[in-house]
């Protein structure tokens, strides 16, 4: 079996589309997964065994379960309840999109709530104490001292996190959103060529990723 030119340039726009829906997963996913991550840091670091046992439960079940086991329970589990059939919640989960957003978002914030975990964790001791002895109470240290170099430790692994994340919306064709890669399988069974439509796929999610592992290789 060889490329099938021809093929290639007749999926293009397809595939470009779908690719399109893979991109606009990404900022909400990203932000909202960025906002549950936050408390549920907070939570894990919590002195609090109640807080802290929750937010381990949290980010052990959404790291542990497979995107596309979560994107099943999301978008097929939650619609056979009836306080989502039969009320208001209906017209958010019979969206294929919104539940691919939701499913990747939980997902995505079990896994940055342990990256924020482990920043604020590394940062040095010593610059929390040479804030107390300047009279900086806790909440102070934390906003000046602790978020921002925090942040700045775990700048690596959250970038590591948005490549597998973005990598890991492929997932998102089994609930029937038409993206990049359910475009490319869509086409292998008509075609029944699974080379070109395929290595077309593997050419657009490097291209997306290509910005991600520039910006790593430069800052090693």
């Amino acid at each position: 079996m060889e490329f099938n030119v021809e093929l290639a340039w007749n999926i293009l726009p397809s595939l470009l589309k779908g690719a399109g829906i893979t991109l606009a997963l990404i900022p909400p996913t990203m932000v909202l997964g960025m906002i549950i991550s936050i408390p549920i840091t907070m939570a894990r670091l919590s002195s609090n065994r109640v807080l802290a046992g929750a937010a381990w439960s949290f980010t052990t079940f959404f790291r542990g379960a497979p995107a596309l086991i979560l994107l099943y329970m999301v978008y097929n589990g939650l619609a056979t309840l009836s306080i989502v059939r039969d009320t208001f919640l209906w017209n958010i989960f019979s969206s294929a999109y919104t539940c691919a957003v939701i499913g990747l978002t939980l997902n995505h914030a079990g896994f940055l709530t342990e990256v924020l975990r482990g920043a604020i964790q590394a940062v040095p001791k010593g610059l929390l104490e040479a804030g107390y002895s300047l009279g900086m109470n806790r909440t102070k240290v934390f906003i000046t001292i602790t978020m921002p170099v925090g942040l700045r430790l775990g700048l690596s692994a959250y970038k590591n996190e948005v490549i597998l994340f973005t990598k890991g919306t492929a997932a998102v064709g089994a609930i029937t959103v038409i993206d990049l890669l359910r475009v490319a399988n869509e086409t292998v069974s008509k075609s029944f060529d699974p080379l070109t439509p395929l290595l077309m796929a593997a050419a657009a999610g490097a291209d997306q990723d290509a910005p991600e592992l520039r910006s790593q290789l430069l800052n090693k």
